[in-house]
């Protein structure tokens, strides 16, 4: 049982570092030295305009006020003593 505890922990935690990391990130298009002909430009626009499509995507839900786990975890006791 504990061995396989352990097994999923260690696999989510892969799991969570494989998406986090920054290699996952989309790379923006690289850029040749010269453009040959309109069709080589065209088509190095054409993937620069999906990047920042992409990259420029508003990510909603994140925001500064959120509360995080730890906040549900440890919240202050409100007592009256």
């Amino acid at each position: 049982m504990q061995k396989l505890v352990l097994s999923l922990l260690i696999l989510a935690a892969v799991v969570m570092l494989e998406v986090t990391s920054q290699d996952s990130m989309l790379a923006p298009p690289d850029r040749p030295s010269e453009f040959r002909s309109p069709d080589e430009l065209r088509r190095y626009l054409k993937a620069l305009n999906e990047y920042y499509a992409i990259v420029g995507r508003p990510r909603f839900g994140r925001s500064v006020n959120k509360r995080s786990a730890a906040d549900y975890l440890f919240k202050p006791s409100h007592k009256n003593e």
